[in-house]
């Protein structure tokens, strides 16, 4: 919140500042991605990837998944960032990620 203040315009009828970062800005997408990061850093790579709002759990077994994404949840409901619901998949044996098809076989591309 201490860099709400550099959001701020002041049009006509007041003064605003964004709350929430808004992808016009110059290094939003940067400033983004360094926040998911930061928030996911002792999980990365462990059992969890990140880039920009797309989250990929992956696991060996269905209840190791389950509290891994307990754990993933309760880490971005403490950083005050959400999923989405309608766009969240879970307990996928087979995911689409970035180009990617993924199976417990293997990767392959999309």
């Amino acid at each position: 919140m201490k860099d709400v203040m550099k959001t701020a315009f002041r049009p006509h009828d007041g003064h605003y500042e964004f709350l929430l970062i808004t992808f016009g800005l110059t290094n939003a997408l940067a400033t983004f991605q360094s926040l998911m990061n930061q928030v996911v850093r002792p999980f990365h790579q462990k059992f969890l990837l990140v880039f920009f709002d797309d989250i990929l759990v992956y696991s060996k077994t269905l209840v190791e998944h389950h509290e891994q994404l307990k754990t993933v949840l309760k880490l971005l409901q403490y950083h005050q960032l959400y999923a989405n619901e309608m766009k969240c998949q879970f307990g996928s044996s087979r995911i689409e990620y970035l180009g990617h098809v993924i199976l417990a076989e293997g990767v392959s591309a999309d």
